[in-house]
């Protein structure tokens, strides 16, 4: 805007100067005025178009913005769905090995129980 201001000024003051009669000087100071008022104008639009653009660009990114959040918070959502039933199921596996185990470590300790207990008996009654 300065820019412009400072062409009409130096367009007046360059025209006021000028040889000419006072009837084509203001002639001349009207057809500067009009030619920068109309390239005035001429800018104001393209700025508001421009502006208009990003605008328009601005409303787009955010929109997609969102989209693109919600999808990521519903994928993990998934995700963590996911992993807590495979954790569960892991869970209960484990369980259940350690049940077998426990199990059969019970099974064997009360089999080694048993020969000793056998054997125990045997070795007193060769003794008597």
């Amino acid at each position: 805007m300065k820019f412009i201001k400072g062409a009409l000024f130096g367009a007046a003051v360059a025209l006021l100067f000028a040889p000419k009669s006072g009837k084509e000087t203001r002639e001349d100071i009207s057809k500067k005025f009009n030619e920068k008022k109309e390239m005035a104008n001429d800018y104001a639009s393209m700025a508001k178009g421009k502006s208009e653009e990003v605008s328009h660009a601005a409303s787009e990114a955010s929109e997609n913005i969102k989209i693109t959040l919600a999808k990521t918070a519903q994928d993990l959502k998934e995700q963590l769905h996911s992993a807590s039933e495979d954790i569960k199921s892991e869970a209960v596996n484990a369980s259940e090995d350690l049940k077998s185990t426990t199990k059969q470590a019970a099974n064997d300790v009360s089999k080694e129980v048993d020969k000793a207990s056998n054997k125990s008996n045997s070795n007193n009654n060769t003794n008597h």
